[in-house]
């Protein structure tokens, strides 16, 4: 997509719009209409971006997890204690810090996604993308990682899940707790450390504070 402000904002707007009418209907009841009447954009401008509603869908899911992980995602040479990696700068690590408060910047939103009756896919998604960078931490490490002889994909599932589940849990309970609180409880539960020992990795040094 090309960054033309006109263009950034018929797509916001017709993003807004879908997750509107998500309050009210599942993802695979809205048609193109629907969006573009929301929105207030003409179907042809609709389909001057997107071929058809699937691509459209598909393409507002990979903006919103992005956008999660584009907040949270740090380099991890700032958070082990390593002076020369063998490729500086080849993998991140999660702040569980601006997770949650990105979530909470934008709850309303990432409440209706997480609907996993109305957008199944987005939750899938989402799991894809964090099994997909704590994968990529523990090549990274290689051998360096303790996993005390589980599969990664054991861990790592173990580790998505809980986390998405105290997100969801949290938006479901009308966010009574702050979204400080809830990061503290995870990174207490994930045992997160400020500084990492690089001869000494758990797959749970993903997550940092």
């Amino acid at each position: 997509m090309k960054e033309d402000p006109r263009i950034i904002k018929t797509l916001s707007k017709l993003q807004k719009a879908f997750v509107m009418l998500l309050k009210t209907y599942d993802a695979g009841d809205i048609n193109v209409r629907q969006i573009s009447d929301e929105a207030g954009v003409t179907r042809g401008a609709f389909y001057s971006h997107f071929s058809d509603k699937k691509e459209f869908v598909n393409f507002t899911i990979n903006e919103l997890v992005g956008s999660l992980f584009n907040s949270s995602l740090k380099d991890s040479v700032g958070f082990v204690d390593e002076v020369n990696h063998k490729n500086a700068h080849g993998t991140n690590v999660l702040s569980v810090s601006n997770f949650f408060d990105k979530v909470a910047a934008d709850y309303q939103t990432y409440t209706i996604v997480l609907d996993t009756e109305k957008l199944p896919q987005f939750t899938e998604v989402l799991k894809e993308r964090l099994n997909s960078e704590i994968k990529t931490f523990a090549e990274y490490y290689g051998k360096k990682v303790k996993h005390d002889g589980f599969p990664i994909e054991v861990l790592s599932s173990y580790y998505v899940n809980g986390l998405i589940g105290m997100i969801r849990m949290w938006l479901d309970e009308g966010m009574v707790y702050t979204s400080h609180y809830m990061a503290n409880a995870a990174k207490k539960i994930l045992g997160t450390k400020i500084q990492i020992d690089s001869q000494n990795i758990d797959l749970s040094d993903f997550f940092v504070d």
